[in-house]
């Protein structure tokens, strides 16, 4: 009689089993279909919907439209006025200005010594804004102001940092020229080239390198000028910028900034020409003529200030005209038709707060910044728009401050150590060996505003006594 198997060959028979189980049981996976999705189907609504991406030639054509189209909505539209001038007021107004902070810490230097030289610092600063503009026409917190609005409105702003030597009255040779975006383009002989993309060349990351900008003789920056017409300029010489072309960069990959109003450029134009044709009905309205029937129309052409109108049929009608109106006198057999209008009507206010509702959310702004209408809100839906306002705003103060005025100091920072107008203390490290941290600063903007400041004061305090 054969021997039992042992325990152990039994578990391996077991397991052996199980394996073979397993791998019979084996299901291929990712071969089931899956659920339809109705925002990917092409029938009913979706029909018709088809989204595409463009080319680089039709990107920048739809970009340049787009600013165009901006522009004239901001000099032409109150309400997309309101909006542009709500953001750069809030956000910049009189201008970011500059508290040094030198890490003194990290710079081997007492604080004391630190202080000393944020103090020249501000100082020297604030004489350098007054001259801080190429032009002469603004200072540096005024270039603050364009560069938000034309972010706003253009989508970017170009500024060129210059070494002026040339007035020797300057006590700085720093100064910031603004010019209009819409210098930057590609010219007619490159427009085929793959590194180059809406008059901006490209490294091999897609990085900025280099850009074209418009320097035409006649000031015409139209499509089609011919190479001799550009300036080339690089984007930095050394950890200089020669070229600050900043926006505010949404999506991978790109390259140009679009206007703000972008995504409600169609609603803004067709409320727009509602508001206009409401405002035109109402004075066709206010000026609706009177018509006067006479049996007889002969005796009416010597009455004061009654006129005679020669028809091409050789009749004639009278008529007298009575400002805003006028009243008509017609023939016998003569009988108007009353044309009545109920323009507006009783839905229009409610039409139009919904619309700006919407017009402002695609800015992040609420109806009351917009409008200026604070007349339908009570404190706590005041407090919250403005919330919600200041989120927005902060935002652009951070971008700006990042991207545009903490190169700029650290530029002025710069010079002014080399003339000597700041002074490090002795023993103190290198400036170019520890630059980020002599020019370390924070920027102080505009102040939030209060819809009841007494309510404020008492909500810091009592959060500061709870700790």
């Amino acid at each position: 009689m054969a021997d039992a198997p042992s325990k152990f060959a039994q578990i391996r028979q077991a397991k052996r089993q199980a394996n073979a189980l397993q791998k019979s049981a084996m299901i291929p996976g990712g071969r089931m279909p899956g659920f339809s999705r109705t925002g990917g189907t092409a029938s009913g609504a979706m029909s018709n919907w088809s989204p595409r991406r463009v080319g680089y030639r039709e990107e920048s054509r739809q970009r340049e439209a787009l600013v165009a189209r901006s522009h004239d909505l901001v000099s032409n539209d109150p309400h997309a006025c309101s909006l542009i001038e709500s953001i750069d007021v809030n956000a910049v107004g009189p201008g970011l200005w500059p508290q040094s902070k030198p890490n003194f810490k990290r710079l081997g230097i007492t604080e004391e010594q630190a202080a000393e030289i944020a103090e020249q610092a501000e100082w020297e600063f604030e004489v350098w804004n007054r001259e801080g503009d190429a032009t002469g026409v603004s200072d540096f917190y005024g270039i603050q102001f364009q560069n938000l609005w034309s972010t706003l409105v253009n989508g970017e702003f170009l500024n060129l940092p210059l070494m002026i030597d040339t007035d020797i009255n300057r006590r700085y040779r720093l100064a910031i020229q603004a010019i209009d975006p819409a210098r930057l383009r590609t010219p007619a002989n490159m427009i085929g080239s793959p590194d180059v993309r809406d008059g901006i060349k490209l490294g091999p990351l897609g990085q900025p390198i280099g850009y074209y900008i418009a320097n035409p003789a006649d000031g015409q920056t139209l499509a089609g000028l011919p190479f001799t017409d550009y300036v080339e300029l690089p984007r930095a010489v050394g950890h200089r910028p020669v070229v600050m072309h900043r926006f505010h960069k949404k999506t991978p990959e790109q390259v140009r900034g679009v206007p703000i109003l972008a995504p409600a450029m169609s609603f803004f134009r067709n409320f727009a020409d509602y508001l206009d044709y409401e405002l035109l009905g109402a004075i066709i309205a206010s000026s609706f003529p009177v018509w006067i029937e006479k049996t007889n129309p002969y005796d009416v052409a010597n009455l004061p200030g009654v006129g005679t109108e020669q028809h091409d049929d050789g009749s004639t009608s009278q008529y007298q005209e009575v400002p805003p109106g006028q009243i008509m006198y017609g023939k016998s057999g003569e009988r108007p038709h009353i044309l009545k209008s109920d323009r507006p009507g009783n839905s229009f206010e409610i039409f139009v707060e919904t619309s700006l509702r919407a017009v402002g959310a695609v800015a992040g702004m609420p109806y009351e910044i917009i409008s200026k209408d604070f007349s339908k809100t009570n404190y706590s839906s005041a407090r919250a728009a403005l919330q919600e306002a200041w989120r927005v705003f902060e935002l652009y103060q951070d971008w700006l401050v990042n991207h545009f005025c903490q190169i700029i100091w650290e530029m002025f920072f710069e010079e002014a150590i080399l003339v000597g107008r700041i002074k490090l203390p002795a023993g103190a490290p290198d400036f170019y060996q520890y630059r980020a941290e002599y020019c370390a600063a924070t920027w102080v903007g505009p102040e939030r505003t209060n819809v009841d400041p007494v309510k404020e004061m008492v909500s810091d305090i009592m959060g500061l006594n709870a700790g």
